[in-house]
Formats: structure tokens, C-alpha cells, sequence
């Protein structure tokens, strides 16, 4: 053993500081960091015990409103409703959003080929490997089976429209089948032909196909994903990187009854959980955390639309997540014709007004105040001959109350309108007769701006602020404010557009340059063939190896299921564990080490993109002992409302840290003695213990990097007996 000189000032430091060589150092406890408020929020005592009332009725009201949830025309009506009164509905929209963490989760349907005593991980390699021994190898030549999970027209979302151009340039390349959860589809002739699935369906029959790929999308049109994703991994587009809204959506309607609770933990960590159920965190949480990690690890490759996106992956979960991100451009195809005049007349707007147009969806992250207001400040609002149109439907909350409050107060001769929801053909109408795009946004969330691309793609002079994605473009093909720009800046910018003409047209042509250059979609959907081609092969390549194992080892269940633990032990994994050791307390009732919960209120205070603090307890039963989540002691421990659920047996990879706060329980005995301790190190794992009485090392200090003493005096008796 050898003594540590230069401890690090915190015990996060010192757990993760590298082993030095095979030698065990002996270090002393730093003393204890105060833990960040701001990470892991206070929650006062009882007060879990005085939220049950509130979520005892807020559980059957959202049984209720299930149904509702389910049916977006039967949701917009009652929201128009509860419009009528602003107070209540802002109680009601609350409510709404508070719910995805407020509501008892329902129990998911058990999975009959699921093995109690695997890890997560595990199971999933374990049906891969059943898969393959039902299948015959694939030919790595054949043209492939490409099952294109996406909604589709006529549902209202942008992604519907996105999947339609990518469809048209990959068809003739690949074999395509639809999957969609929605009971009508509307494709143009040239995508006809292709077969249409049920998401249902899919669920029975995804293993049959060679490739998926899958639209991912942060709304209800993209709740059904989730779940499938899980059970048959595939390329994932991911057009927003924050995925909490269809997360809240799929767990409130059922479709996925623990989505959101179980993304944001694996995610984020117990802190982030924490944040979830604070007063004003119920509501605010699925904007807060983006939740995609399980997205992000269950796919076999991800395509995102700008370095942004990419940014925010490494960002919240660590560089090493990138390796499998690619970025390839949002398409865009030429419009077929620009007939402003017919747009216009057919809009009912004069020929010599300068109408300037928002589109999309009005939303706070808009920025539609600052639009209006900005309108209202400059000449424009005074001119007759000018016209400012929300070309979208209004935001169904508070804010679109407020916006439409807004409009009112600029008096009755303001030349200013939201359009609602427009059908594609009225919305291409608006974009033919608009002068000037305004696209402007605020806490980007790794989305790019399909709006922003319909103005270029139109030639319209465009309007955005340094934002996200768009602070991507070319300030020669858009007019870019900054990212926190002043409202006069904008007043100005719109000014000056309305004065010079040659200016619009130049702007416009630029930007029509810019598309043509890299974003049309021929060119995206090459990218897109080079992502999957690349994705299929690293599968086949997989499959090969799983083959070979599998012909080498004899036919048994048994022989399986220690196979599928074996490769999910081999896996290289996007974040480190630092594995804090539970058991002592893990059980019900049972009363937490004051030294011990200290401690693990600290590290998981700490907890970083690259590292994620797991407590963990020690199962002996049903053969091997094995390491499982602590999930429900951890929750005791942080004061935590948490629903029953499942506490997953842990995988451990190279890397990873296990940490016991006493090198003397039980269970780290039994560890040791097993060969559990042992077969880590030699997986490269750290294994750190913290020694609290002075004497001789304990017997499993012979598996352990490091030795913590809670002394000086304990450190020099160690040092002494190791003879260092």
C-alpha cells in the first residue's frame, strides 16, 4: 500500500482520482463539501405526508382526463372553454403539467421474456440473441428492410411534413414500410405504394425488419416511440434534443405509463427528480431536463440538424455520447411556383400592403411578445398600408392568453391577426405573399426552425435572433440580432426592410442560395443512406460476433442469459458509475449512517454529465450475489414521493467506481469473498472503502484501488501493517 500525500479537497475528487498502477493508496477523508442547494433543493419534513391529499385527487382526475389527452380536438375545445376564464384556466394548465410527475405511474405490462436477476442491458442483449437464433443471418448485400416510424399527413406537425420529403428521395434506394399511431394517412401518389403499419402491429413484428428509423419529436404525435425504440433500437432523427412534453404526454394518456418518470431518473439522476417535485419544479421540470438519454443510448446511431443539438448531447451527457451523433442538414425542397399575387387575392390581402408574418405555432419560446411589442413601438403599427400576421395557431396556455390580450390592447385600428391553424395549402399562400419573416427564439432546445427554412426557402427576408440552431446561418442570408436582443434593434430591423426593397430581394436571394447549396433534400437523404448504411453495418458486424459466440457455447437457457451478461459487461458506456454502496440501510425501515447518508447527499450533489451517482444495494438471493439500484432507499433518504417500482441490477464497465462508506459491512464482505470485487478490478473498475477503525486492513482492502481513512491516526496504522 502507499500513502496519498495530495488528496483532492473533496470526496467526489477523491473517488474519482485514477488508481496509481496495482498498488492500493491509502488517502485521508477530505472534509465534507456543502452540498448545492441548487442541485438538491431542501424539501422540509412531512411535507411528502402533506402532498398525499393533493395527489390522491389529482390521481382520478387525470384518470379522467386520459381520454381527453388522447384526443387533441376534444383537448382544444375544453381549452377554449376554460379560456373564458384566465385564472382558471392558468390553475387548470398547471394542473395539467404538474400531473406528469404528480400522478401515480400505472404499472407497464410485464415483459414475459424479462429475467429478473439481468440488468436492463442485459435483457436487451438476451432477446437480440433470441432473435438471432430464430433468424438466418442477414445478407450484408441485400437491399434492406426499413420499417420509418414517424407520424404522418394529415397530422399537425411539422415532422409530418419533413418525413414526406425525406420519403420521396429515399424510396427508390430502400425498402420502406410506414409505422405510424394515428387512424389516417394521407400520402402523395409518388409514396402511395408504400405498406402502412400500426404502431401495434410493429410491436409484435419489429424484429422482422433490418433497419428502423425513427422521426423523434418533443410532442403527443411522438409518445408511442418510446416503448418501441426500447424493445427494437434503430436510427433516431432527433428533431428536438428536450423531450420532456412527449414524455409528460405518453405517461399522463397511458400510452407509456412510466415514460416520464423513468427517463427523467436515468437521465438526470436522483437531483433532477428532486428539482420535479418542488412547487414551482412540477411544472417547470419537463422544460428543465431534456430526459433523451435513454433515446440517445437506445439508438443505433443519431441524426440531429445542427451542431447546437450535438453541443447540448455532450453538454448534458458527455462527450462520449457524439461518437454516434451525426449532423446532417433539414431539407428543404424548391417551391414549385411563387405567385405572389395569387396568394395574395386569394388571402384578401391588398397588393400594396407590407405584410409581415411569424409562422408556426405561437409559443413563449417565440418570443411573440417581443414581437408584438416591437410591432407596436415602431411606424409600422401606425401605417395602414402595414400588416403583422401570426401565421399559426395560438399557444394553448397562459401566454396565448396574453398574446391575444396584447393584440387587443393595441386598439381597435391595429392591423394585427393570429391566422390559426392553417392547412398546408394556406399556409404556403402565406408565404408566397409575405414581405418579411419574423422567426425568432429563446431557450433553444437543440430544435431547428422549419418555419425559419420555409421564409428562405421562399426568398422572403428573414428576420431571426442569434438563438440555438440559428445562430448557424450566414448573417448574409438572414438578418440575425443577437440572442438577447432589444426590442428597439428589432423595431428598426423591420423599419428598414419596409423602406428598401432592394435589400428584401437581396437578402431573399441569398437565402435561397444558402439552401441550394447543402440543404436540399437529394443531398440530406445521401447523408441519411451514408448514417444507415454505416448503422447497419456496425449491426451486422455486432450480429456476427454474437453469432460466433453463440456456436461456441453449448445450447441452454442458462447458457444465454450468462452469454448476455457477459457482452453487456464488455460494452463501452457513454457516462462513468460511481456505485455507492447501500446495503447497510437499503432495506424498509431501516435507519441511514449518519456519516454514510451525508456523504451521498454530497456526491449526488456533484453529479455531472460525465458521472452518474447510482446508490446501490447487494442481493444474495436466487444464486450469485449481484448489485441493484437502490431506488427506494435513496428516495427515503432525499424525501423523495416516489411510486413502487423495479430497482434494476447494475452493469459494471471499465471505469466505473465502487464506493463502500464502511470497508467493514456485510455486504462488501460478501463481495469479496464471492469474487465480485475481484472480477471488477480486473474489468478496470475502481474500488475504493472507507476504513473507520485503525488495526489491520480489512480482508476486501486486497481487492480496493484506495483506502479512505476517516483519520490521520488510522491512515499511519494502515501504512504500518502494509509496511509502506
Amino acid at each position: 500500500m502507499t500513502s496519498s500525500t495530495h488528496a483532492p479537497a473533496t470526496l467526489l475528487g477523491l473517488l474519482t482520482m485514477p488508481p496509481q498502477g496495482d498498488a492500493c493508496a491509502i488517502a485521508v477523508l477530505p472534509p465534507a463539501a456543502p452540498v448545492a442547494t441548487s442541485a438538491m433543493p431542501g424539501t422540509p419534513a412531512g411535507a411528502g405526508l402533506l402532498r398525499r391529499p393533493l395527489r390522491r385527487l389529482v390521481a382520478p382526475l387525470m384518470l379522467a382526463a386520459r381520454p381527453v389527452l388522447r384526443r387533441p380536438r376534444v383537448r382544444q375545445l375544453a381549452l377554449r372553454i376554460l379560456k373564458r376564464s384566465p385564472t382558471l384556466y392558468a390553475r387548470a394548465y398547471r394542473m395539467m403539467m404538474a400531473s406528469g410527475g404528480a400522478a401515480p405511474a400505472a404499472s407497464a405490462q410485464p415483459d414475459p421474456d424479462h429475467v429478473g436477476t439481468l440488468s436492463p442491458r442485459a435483457n436487451a442483449i438476451l432477446r437480440s440473441l433470441r432473435q438471432l437464433q430464430a433468424d438466418a443471418p442477414r445478407r450484408a448485400g441485400a437491399r434492406p428492410r426499413l420499417a420509418f416510424v414517424s407520424p404522418l399527413p394529415p397530422e399537425r406537425t411539422g415532422i409530418a411534413t419533413y418525413a414526406i420529403e425525406l420519403l420521396a428521395e429515399l424510396k427508390d434506394h430502400i425498402e420502406i414500410e410506414l409505422v405510424v399511431a394515428q387512424p389516417e394517412v394521407s400520402l402523395p401518389p409518388a409514396l402511395a405504394h408504400l405498406p402502412v403499419r400500426q404502431a401495434a402491429w410493429f410491436a409484435e413484428h419489429g424484429g422482422e425488419y433490418d433497419q428502423v428509423l425513427y422521426q423523434f419529436g418533443n410532442s403527443p404525435f411522438h409518445s408511442h416511440m418510446f416503448s418501441l425504440l426500447a424493445r427494437f433500437p434503430g436510427v433516431v432523427v432527433l428533431h428536438d434534443f428536450f423531450l420532456g412534453g412527449a414524455l409528460v404526454h405518453a405517461q399522463m394518456s397511458g400510452a407509456d405509463p412510466r415514460a416520464w418518470s423513468d427517463a427523467l431518473l436515468y437521465s438526470h439522476g436522483y437531483a433532477a427528480v428532486r428539482a420535479s417535485q418542488t412547487g414551482e419544479g412540477r411544472g417547470q421540470a419537463h422544460k428543465d431536463w431534456p430526459a433523451s438519454l435513454p433515446v440517445l443510448e437506445n439508438a443505433t446511431r443519431v441524426i440531429v440538424h445542427s451542431q447546437h443539438a450535438r453541443q447540448l448531447a455532450a453538454d448534458w451527457f458527455g462527450a462520449a455520447i457524439t461518437h454516434k451523433i451525426d449532423v446532417i442538414p433539414h431539407p428543404r425542397t424548391p417551391p414549385a411556383q411563387v405567385d405572389r399575387a395569387g396568394a395574395r387575392a386569394a388571402l384578401g390581402i391588398k397588393d400594396d400592403t407590407f405584410l409581415v408574418c411569424s409562422f408556426g405555432f405561437v409559443a413563449p419560446n417565440k418570443l411573440t411578445h417581443e414581437l408584438l411589442r416591437a410591432w407596436i413601438g415602431s411606424h409600422l403599427h401606425a401605417d395602414r398600408d402595414c400588416a403583422l400576421v401570426l401565421a399559426g395557431a395560438n399557444h394553448d396556455s397562459p401566454y396565448g392568453v396574453e398574446v391575444e390580450g396584447l393584440i387587443r390592447a393595441a386598439g381597435p385600428n391595429a392591423n394585427i391577426r393570429i391566422a390559426g391553424w392553417l392547412d398546408a395549402e394556406t399556409y404556403r399562400q402565406y408565404l408566397q405573399a409575405a414581405d418579411v419573416g419574423v422567426q425568432l427564439r429563446t431557450n433553444a432546445h437543440g430544435e431547428s426552425s422549419g418555419a425559419v427554412l420555409d421564409c428562405m426557402n421562399y426568398g422572403l427576408p428573414t428576420i431571426v435572433n442569434a438563438n440555438g440552431s440559428m445562430a448557424e446561418f450566414p448573417p448574409d442570408a438572414v438578418w440575425r440580432l443577437p440572442d438577447a436582443f432589444d426590442i428597439r434593434e428589432l423595431g428598426a430591423a423591420l423599419e428598414t426592410l419596409r423602406a428598401d426593397p432592394a435589400l428584401r430581394r437581396a437578402f431573399g436571394t441569398r437565402a435561397v442560395a444558402h439552401l441550394d447549396a447543402g440543404m436540399r433534400p437529394a443531398r440530406c437523404a445521401a447523408l441519411y443512406r451514408e448514417t444507415l448504411d454505416h448503422a447497419r453495418k456496425a449491426t451486422l458486424t455486432r450480429d456476427a460476433a454474437w453469432r460466433a459466440a453463440l456456436d461456441a457455447m453449448p445450447a441452454s437457457e442458462a447458457g444465454l442469459q450468462a452469454l448476455a451478461v457477459a457482452l453487456a459487461e464488455q460494452e463501452s458506456t457513454t457516462r462513468r458509475q460511481l456505485l455507492v454502496d447501500v446495503s447497510a440501510w437499503a432495506a424498509p425501515g431501516a435507519v441511514p449512517d449518519p456519516l454514510a447518508a451525508s456523504q451521498l447527499r454530497e456526491l449526488l450533489a456533484q453529479a455531472s454529465a460525465g458521472l452518474r451517482v447510482e446508490p446501490v444495494f447487494l442481493e444474495a438471493a436466487g444464486g450469485a450475489p449481484r448489485w441493484r439500484q437502490a431506488r427506494s432507499a435513496a428516495a427515503r433518504l432525499l424525501g423523495l414521493d416516489l411510486a413502487e417500482q423495479a430497482q434494476p441490477v447494475v452493469d459494471v464497465h471499465a471505469g466505473d467506481i465502487f464506493y463502500a462508506p464502511d470497508a467493514a459491512l456485510a455486504s462488501v464482505m460478501q463481495a469479496f469473498d464471492s469474487g465480485l470485487l475481484a472480477a471488477w478490478r480486473a474489468r478496470r473498475a475502481g474500488i475504493v472503502l472507507l476504513v473507520r477503525q485503525g488495526g489491520e486492513p480489512p480482508r476486501a482492502a486486497a481487492a480496493a484501488h484506495r483506502l479512505l481513512c476517516v483519520s490521520e491516526a488510522i491512515a499511519q496504522q494502515l501504512a504500518a501493517h502494509s509496511g509502506a
